[in-house]
């Protein structure tokens, strides 16, 4: 079997880096709580934290000030199921072979490859899984399996403990409404029609089956172009209720002393822009700014990098207009200040219990999020509000409130936690680096490059992000494997001069030379993207 000796020499560095850092008097981190925090689709646009002066985020913005916030972090594909896969597993989607949300995650990847709870099955830590990790847990059966406990959609034959959460007595109703999923009374007809076909689809349907997948659709397309109340309080709202399990889990490992490693996944910010309604009246919805990104700006960007002029989720059904773009971001917005609250209180809870000195957060999202940019909304491109997610990480008597311009990966979180824990890699096939050593020294220089590719219809892009620039080649999508498959298009972009990635640079004589150097790094791959001191300080 052969390996690149670049990830041999990586392990052997990172074994060395850890014991430097252990000996030094740093804290042993092998012994820390790990709690995990990933919503759903939460652009770095839409966080105090990252520079927006709207949005309403004291709890990350806090947190940040203890962290080490990561200014360059990127999904390798900005969708659900092929991002959670790629993270999840430490492999790139070219390996996993998962590109889209249908495909089936255990048919997919490898036989022999592994997932971070399952790395931790061995180790005496506490595993559990709160809200979303994988796309669907009946497509991960094995994965999911290996969690002590989880608090969702427990799989088939699931012999761990399954969490029931019940909301307090005392806990104040939900408001009186005359609406089930809409306060908009004909959107709402439409929904509660569309609810009935789905449920007598799904009656007879196996989940994943193309039956179920049309009772999806049916109701999917209607619920996702809801923006307003959700008409429930936080305390009852299901990610409300996500929050409050892991802080109940947090207690009770306070009580028992036993180390835990806690993921909590919310549904919000992803569509439907619903949360309730306090969240709503923190903004005046005439005041916000809208991107300015403008479509007109765009110059020479191929159909396909604009998804041929569709939207997902949001507008793809309703008109976009001003109004309904200032809508859906005050509905974004207010999405993201619930979840925000609902971090507070599993944060503040880590301190009421004396373990936030013994506990490494880590906060990202599993890919970003258009938010009116190009004419676009929601996910699936490889411009960077979708590839580029947050990721803002506190290692107790480590960070201090640095930021860092290193470029790191989601493919990299497996690998970085294996070292947190002190733990032997399960192969040597890992197709991402841990990140340690930047969250210890945040100003040093780490990869040349991030790599995300994303399926478009019949075309499939191939996208390389570096400090300064992005170069995207889209070929065929039924040529994936073919290393010579034509190129169709094109993309350049300059992001130091061009932020908003208006001005595709692929094509002109005045750009030949970066254009052939960008496209070399892409092809090149990943493996020569490593950082510098990972392949040449052999111990």
């Amino acid at each position: 079997m052969n390996h690149p000796k670049k990830i041999l020499v990586f392990c052997a560095c990172i074994q060395s880096l850890i014991g430097g850092l252990v000996s030094a008097g740093q804290p042993d981190l092998s012994r820390m709580n790990i709690l995990f925090i990933c919503p759903e689709d939460w652009t770095t646009e839409a966080i105090g934290a990252y520079g927006n002066d709207q949005v309403i985020t004291p709890n990350l913005d806090s947190f940040a000030k203890e962290s080490v916030l990561f200014t360059k972090a990127y999904s390798q594909n900005p969708v659900c199921n092929p991002s959670r896969s790629s993270f999840n597993t430490g492999l790139r989607p070219a390996t996993t072979n998962v590109h889209s949300n249908p495909d089936k995650f255990d048919e997919s990847i490898p036989g022999w490859a592994t997932t971070i709870v399952e790395s931790l099955k061995e180790h005496p830590i506490r595993t559990f899984m709160v809200g979303k990790l994988f796309h669907y847990n009946w497509d991960a059966v094995k994965q999911t399996s290996a969690f002590d406990g989880i608090s969702n959609n427990p799989p088939k034959g699931y012999q761990g403990r399954v969490i029931n959460y019940k909301v307090p007595e005392g806990t104040p109703p939900n408001p009186e409404k005359d609406w089930v999923h809409s306060p908009d009374p004909e959107w709402d007809a439409k929904m509660i029609e569309a609810m009935a076909i789905r449920e007598k689809l799904w009656a007879t349907a196996e989940k994943g089956s193309e039956q179920w997948v049309e009772g999806r659709v049916v109701f999917q397309d209607l619920s996702a172009e809801v923006v307003g109340d959700s008409g429930d309080i936080e305390e009852r709202n299901p990610d409300g209720k996500r929050a409050r399990v892991v802080a109940d889990l947090i207690r009770e490992h306070a009580q028992s002393g036993e180390q835990f490693f806690i993921t909590l996944g919310t549904s919000r910010p992803h569509t439907p822009l619903r949360a309730p309604q306090k969240y709503f009246d923190l903004y005046d919805p005439e005041t916000l700014r809208l991107t300015e990104a403008k479509e007109a700006f765009d110059s020479n960007i191929p159909p396909v990098a604009k998804r041929f002029g569709r939207n997902w989720d949001v507008f793809k059904i309703r008109e976009r207009t001003e109004a309904a773009e200032r809508a859906a971001l005050h509905g974004y917005y207010a999405c993201a200040s619930f979840i925000d609250d609902q971090i507070g209180l599993v944060l503040d809870t880590l301190e009421e219990t004396g373990l936030a000195d013994n506990t490494i957060v880590i906060f990202t999202s599993d890919h970003g999020f258009h938010l009116g940019e190009h004419g676009m909304w929601s996910k699936i491109s490889l411009f960077e509000q979708s590839t580029r997610v947050p990721m803002i990480i506190r290692v107790p008597g480590v960070t201090g409130g640095d930021r860092t311009d290193g470029i790191v990966e989601l493919v990299d979180l497996y690998p970085t936690l294996l070292d947190i824990l002190d733990l032997e890699a399960p192969h040597d096939r890992f197709e991402g680096v841990s990140f340690l050593p930047l969250i210890e020294n945040p100003d040093q220089k780490w990869k040349k490059a991030a790599f995300s590719t994303c399926k478009q219809g019949w075309l499939y892009g191939k996208s390389v992000r570096t400090a300064t620039h992005r170069y995207t080649e889209w070929i065929r999508s039924d040529a994936i494997g073919d290393v010579d498959a034509p190129v169709q298009f094109t993309e350049l972009y300059d992001l130091e001069a061009d932020r908003w990635e208006h001005r595709n640079l692929a094509g002109l004589e005045t750009h030949t030379e970066k254009q052939d150097e960008m496209a070399a790094l892409l092809h090149a791959g990943w493996r020569e993207a490593l950082p510098e001191q990972l392949v040449s300080n052999t111990p």
